[in-house]
């Protein structure tokens, strides 16, 4: 082999090597664009994470502010039915609060009651259900928003559920909805009694947040079944 052909092999090799160095760039900037688009993906992930939770746990603080609201009303209802009890208003020919044909069916029903300790217990559920039934009526003085469902027999309440939506006030379409469900006061008292001091006068019947989807006029068009050939 003469020394041209050496030198012609050279320039090959020199060739070659120039084609993997650029080829080697070409792999390591595409990595880094890519590693750098992740990075840049997983931040935008984050802060939006960082802002959907910031917002959810402001709007569970005022979540949190209108359950003790309703369980104050609660209090009072159960503090009202205590003291009809407790001060023998149920023996009295009527009542300044409670309607005449209720007041007069524990009346009446305590007189004829062979076990009258146990007569006034099953009316107790009767009693604060009416006083929370009115009690819970103000609770639209401090949330406007907030609606009180009563399942009604009459004069009687037999259920109430609370419900509202709390919207967020930097994001309009940003909300959390709440509805608790009233417990009866014979539950509360008998879950106090075995030792469940953890026991509410309500139950979180629903806890969740959800947005407004976005809507524009292409979201509206809906395909008519018409293909259109380019």
């Amino acid at each position: 082999m003469d020394i041209k052909s050496l030198k012609n092999i050279a320039r090959e090799e020199d060739g070659s090597t120039a084609v993997l160095v650029i080829l080697m760039m070409i792999v390591l900037v595409s990595l880094g664009y890519f590693a750098i688009a992740s990075a840049n993906s997983n931040i935008k992930l984050s802060n939006n994470s960082m802002e959907w939770s910031g917002k959810y746990y402001h709007l569970d603080g005022e979540a949190e502010a209108f359950a003790a609201h309703v369980d104050n009303l609660l209090l009072n209802a159960q503090l009202l039915t205590n003291d009809y009890f407790d001060t023998g208003q149920y023996l009295e020919f009527t009542h300044p609060d409670l309607p005449l044909e209720m007041h007069m069916v524990i009346t009446e029903g305590y007189k004829e009651a062979r076990d009258k300790e146990y007569f006034l217990e099953e009316s107790v559920d009767t009693i604060f259900y009416f006083y929370a039934d009115k009690e819970l009526a103000k609770l639209t003085d401090a949330y406007s928003s907030a609606v009180v469902s009563c399942l009604k027999d009459g004069d009687y309440v037999r259920g109430i559920i609370c419900d509202i939506t709390l919207d967020h006030s930097e994001s309009p379409d940003f909300h959390l909805n709440v509805s608790l469900a009233v417990n009866s006061y014979s539950s509360y008292r008998y879950e106090h009694m075995e030792g469940n001091v953890s026991a509410k006068r309500y139950k979180v019947s629903g806890w969740s947040q959800w947005q407004n989807l976005p809507v524009d006029d292409d979201s509206k068009k809906l395909w008519d079944g018409t293909i259109i050939l380019p």
